[in-house]
């Protein structure tokens, strides 16, 4: 699902801008074989054609943002449901939707807009440093090629760490809603795992918490709140499993 939102919103916007790539590059050598009085404007309208292109293009990435997350909550409601019915043995098919769900997922759509449009201006921000420091520094067009195809790359990375890391944030947001909307106030972290884990994610693994510090119970063996939640932290890999003590 990390994937589908990389290739459905993601790519699509760092694609915009390594087509683009092609008209700034041949800008950027017209303008320094001639250098004019009115070259440099004509690089930053072009660069800017370019940023409105892809500024309509966010406006259709909505609509795409939004049925992805849709699509996260319907497994996640799938994966809750077969967990209490393993558990329990009720079926709560008929009590469950996405209705129940409205404020993570629109909070999560909302950020997701906002961090595709972030992306969108790094990469415009970067290619705007390299066309302009090197008509400063008369640098060579193949240079200034180089470096905004660079801008391009790592726009496309960081694209891909968000991808994979909103996934893990709107699951653990979706769990967190379902836990508490069963009553549900106690949850076990779960550390992802990952190579280079925060110490003190890994220091909680398998321990209890609770969702205040009123529902702490040292005998018990719950411990009051963390200071940050699981997946909370930017590319935490990290699941709170909701607990009941019998």
């Amino acid at each position: 699902m990390a994937t589908d939102l990389y290739r459905a919103v993601y790519l699509r916007v760092t694609a915009a801008w390594a087509a683009a790539t092609e008209r700034i590059n041949a800008e950027y050598a017209r303008t320094l074989a001639t250098m004019m009085q009115d070259s440099p404007a004509d690089l930053q309208r072009e660069v800017d054609d370019a940023a409105s292109a892809i500024d309509r293009l966010l406006l259709l990435l909505t609509p795409d943002i939004r049925q992805w997350a849709f699509g996260v909550e319907r497994w996640y409601r799938s994966k809750w449901r077969g967990a209490v019915l393993a558990a329990t043995g009720v079926d709560l098919q008929t009590m469950l939707g996405p209705e129940d769900m409205a404020a993570p997922l629109e909070s999560h759509i909302q950020w997701n807009v906002s961090l595709v449009r972030d992306v969108s201006d790094q990469i415009r921000q970067r290619i705007g440093n390299a066309v302009f420091d090197g008509l400063r520094n008369r640098t060579p067009a193949r240079d200034v090629a180089k470096a905004i195809d660079e801008a391009v790359g790592l726009g496309r990375a960081r694209s891909q760490r968000i991808a994979s890391d909103q996934l893990n944030k709107l699951s653990n947001a979706l769990a967190d809603e379902r836990r508490r909307e069963a009553g549900i106030s106690r949850f076990k972290w779960r550390w992802s795992h990952k190579v280079h884990g925060r110490r003190e994610h890994i220091a909680r693994d398998g321990k209890i918490y609770a969702d205040t510090a009123a529902g702490a119970d040292e005998a018990e063996g719950v411990l009051p709140p963390p200071e940050d939640r699981p997946g909370q932290l930017p590319y935490c890999g990290c699941r709170g499993q909701a607990f009941i003590q019998f």
